[in-house]
């Protein structure tokens, strides 16, 4: 388990450090530096959601909120579809063997939030390029 501290602020390298403090991290470059869903390596079923509101992805606008319940509403990238196996992974993610650690912020150059851990809820079967799925915070 990282030394994470619940609602705390944190850059993309401090998260890198935390969870894969034996690569290198390159600003705007890389799997940390630009992804924002990164698998951590050596921890298998281990994800990080690096999530910023309001991102524009060609001519798709990303529609992402979290409820006050902590329902997060996120999309895939626009390009993926139900029958990918990144997709599919998603849709088959137990929280009980499996850590997906939420960073938020609601703008490009603020740090990210820790919002703690996410349990998958449940995907739109009908709509994909992107994906729309709804996570449940559980911290």
């Amino acid at each position: 388990m990282p030394l994470l501290k619940l609602w705390d602020s944190y850059t993309r390298e401090q998260v890198h450090d935390i969870f894969s403090p034996e690569t290198a991290f390159t600003p705007q470059a890389g799997t940390w530096g630009l992804h924002g869903i990164v698998r951590v390596p050596e921890r298998p079923g281990t994800q990080v959601f690096l999530v910023t509101f309001g991102q524009k992805r060609g001519s798709h606008l990303f529609d992402e909120s979290v409820t006050d319940d902590g329902v997060l509403t996120w999309q895939s990238q626009p390009s993926q579809t139900l029958t990918e196996s990144r997709i599919q992974d998603f849709m088959q993610h137990d929280d009980r063997t499996d850590s997906t650690y939420l960073f938020l912020r609601t703008r490009d150059g603020l740090p990210y939030t820790y919002c703690g851990t996410l349990g998958y809820l449940a995907h739109d079967t009908e709509r994909e390029k992107p994906v729309h799925f709804q996570w449940q915070l559980l911290d």
